[in-house]
């Protein structure tokens, strides 16, 4: 039983071995593909503009976190 097991668990791990290998060599080759067409698509544009930041009301934020804390008896 044990050898049978073995055996089984042998097959199973070389057809995953030999898919991930085959796996691996059309990756590369469609890498190559891939390189030598990249020529048609365009180039990607650098976003140069800072995102503005935020406004935000400190006063406000202050006061509302201390009137939560003391309606939760906390201060």
């Amino acid at each position: 039983m044990f050898t049978s097991a073995a055996i089984i668990m042998l097959f199973g791990m070389g057809f995953v071995f030999l898919f991930l290998c085959i796996q691996v060599v059309i990756t590369n080759l469609f890498a190559k593909l891939a390189g030598k067409y990249a020529y048609l698509l365009p180039e990607p544009t650098k976003n140069t503009k800072k995102p503005a930041a935020p406004k935000s009301d400190d006063a406000l934020t202050v006061a509302v976190i201390a009137a939560a804390l003391k309606s939760a008896g906390r201060l």
